[in-house]
């Protein structure tokens, strides 16, 4: 008899250990999926930058037009975040992950045969709101399947493959192009986003993730608290977030012209450059993670991020010798790095998940309102002040952002503190 109840313990923890190790053996596909993902949505969307000149060329696109391709991506960015995030909660994760992809490949093909400026301009605001679609899709997904213990860590591998993405489509597109013709970087995006596709289908998802949930009940007034309570999260959040990629925005339209013109450098170091932080963002990003996960301080490693960011701007204002200002690029690739990562944790562990996906679609179509608006002052301020103008701004924005972050943190733990009773 004894025997008998050994051999049931030991048959039920077989039975246990072997369910653990096929859903541990999921989980890695589907985070080794949302990675792809991540790249395709980020590599997409930074190809194109290199053939611009190009298109100007073979439709005689004027500046303007050129400018109105350029912005028209971000356009979307800004018109598809909160959208997706809406849909993402009406029809569940795998639907509106195979929808983008299909609207992503869809795209990738149209582009070669486009035949005028207004299909290209189309395809480009479809392009934004597909790119939004896609990490909105991502990020909800890693923080649904994450805990507060590894959050950080896959957050960081998503930052990790959005790095390699920016450095990988420019690149990608200038190499394949001087040896192919102009369509064949489309038509290589459209097949990873066909992989991703199979891939996706293929997922097992939580049942969470795969269709809407009925919402849980509150009481009246308990509902009304917490809907005051998660639009301050969002004004407070989103500012951040604004802040952040009013910065960014400011930074990749602007440092280009002051290299050239202020430190006079070549377009291949200016290339260089970007790849450096590219790089340095690829490499630390999971690192950061696990350092996020430990600490149990998503906050306080945003802030260091950002105060990483000012460091960078410094460096190369203050500075002319190339190896600062790589330097100072390397050290910013860290500081966004640590800031995106514990930023999209920090909204993991602090939204509720029955209303995650809306308030991050949400948070990233309002941060782009940034990278549209910014660049715009910057532009005016250049040309009535001077070169320098711009990152001086840029430092003043990102000030701001840290005082945020540090005022969110200190109330924070001052709520962890307060007495239960």
């Amino acid at each position: 008899m004894r025997s008998h109840r050994k051999n049931g313990s030991h048959n039920a923890s077989s039975k246990r250990g072997s369910e653990d190790m096929v859903k541990h053996l999921y989980l890695n596909r589907n985070i080794a999926c949302m990675i792809v993902i991540s790249l395709i949505a980020n590599m997409s969307g930074s190809m194109i930058l290199p053939l611009f000149a190009i298109y100007v060329e073979q439709f005689g696109i004027s500046t303007l037009g050129m400018s109105i391709l350029f912005s028209l991506f971000y356009v979307g960015r800004f018109l598809g975040g909160g959208m997706a995030g809406q849909i993402y909660e009406k029809i569940g994760a795998k639907r509106l992950g195979l929808s983008l992809l299909i609207a992503e490949i869809i795209c990738m093909l149209l582009f070669p045969v486009a035949g005028s400026f207004i299909v290209l301009s189309i395809l480009r605001l479809l392009q934004g709101l597909v790119a939004i679609g896609l990490t909105v899709f991502v990020r909800v997904t890693i923080n649904h399947m994450s805990t507060a213990e590894n959050r950080g860590t896959l957050n960081g591998y998503i930052s990790s493959s959005e790095g390699a993405g920016m450095i990988l489509g420019p690149l990608i597109s200038g190499v394949i192009v001087s040896y192919f013709s102009l369509s064949f970087p489309f038509y290589f995006v459209a097949f990873f986003a066909c992989i991703s596709f199979v891939a996706v289908s293929r997922m097992t998802f939580a049942n969470s993730l795969l269709k809407p949930q009925p919402q849980p009940q509150h009481p009246p007034f308990q509902k009304s608290q917490r809907r005051i309570k998660l639009t301050k999260q969002l004004l407070l959040y989103s500012t951040v977030h604004f802040l952040e990629m009013s910065a960014f925005a400011i930074f990749l339209t602007y440092f280009s012209v002051y290299a050239t013109y202020k430190l006079h450098w070549s377009p291949a170091e200016i290339s260089l450059a970007f790849t450096i932080i590219g790089i340095s963002t690829f490499g630390s990003a999971p690192f950061i993670g696990k350092i996020s996960d430990i600490l149990k301080d998503r906050l306080l490693l945003c802030i260091i991020g950002l105060l990483l960011i000012m460091m960078e701007i410094i460096l190369f204002l203050w500075f002319t010798e190339p190896w600062i200002v790589y330097l100072g690029m390397f050290i910013g690739g860290i500081g966004g790095a640590s800031y995106l990562d514990s930023f999209y944790s920090q909204l993991g562990d602090v939204i509720p998940e029955d209303n995650r996906s809306s308030f991050i679609g949400n948070v990233v179509s309002l941060s782009e309102v940034g990278a549209i608006v910014s660049p715009i002052i910057a532009g005016a301020l250049m040309d009535r002040f001077s070169l320098n103008t711009p990152f001086y701004y840029n430092m003043i924005l990102v000030l701001i952002a840290i005082v945020i972050q540090y005022v969110i943190r200190l109330k924070s733990k001052s709520i962890r503190k307060r007495p239960l009773a």
